[in-house]
């Protein structure tokens, strides 16, 4: 089965400031109970290797998502609404990740700097994808 595990963090950054975040992370397994145990091996791998993992001080599991199949029309799998105007951030899809088979589109401009090696704190706004 595939699971999905939403998570939330707190987080020291370059500056000692305090930050916060999230992340999703996803496996393909037997049960709740490997899909846990695959998910915290992962946190504590990320932690070791990733820079952005080196500075997390906590890791809350907000929801894991079981699918027995893979829906045939796309779901929303969570949804957060937060107080006050969106904070400025940084985004990471598949830090430390290479797997054939998995592509990632949309990336913005700071994401792919980061990836290409250019280490930049600068907030860049993400595009709208649609528009009411």
């Amino acid at each position: 089965m595939l699971y999905i595990g939403h998570f939330s963090f707190d987080e020291i950054g370059s500056e000692q400031e305090v930050r916060h975040g999230y992340f999703t992370s996803v496996v393909d397994t037997e049960n709740i109970e490997r899909a846990s145990s695959e998910f915290r091996e992962l946190i504590f791998s990320m932690r070791k290797t990733e820079e952005t993992f080196q500075r997390i001080v906590a890791v809350y599991m907000e929801d894991i998502v079981e699918f027995q199949h893979v829906p045939g029309k796309a779901i929303v799998t969570r949804i957060q609404s937060s107080a006050g105007e969106f904070p400025e951030s940084i985004t990471h899809n598949l830090p430390g990740t290479v797997a054939p088979g998995i592509n990632i589109y949309g990336l913005g401009t700071d994401v792919r700097a980061n990836e290409s090696g250019q280490n930049t704190d600068e907030y860049k706004e993400t595009k709208i994808f649609i528009k009411f």
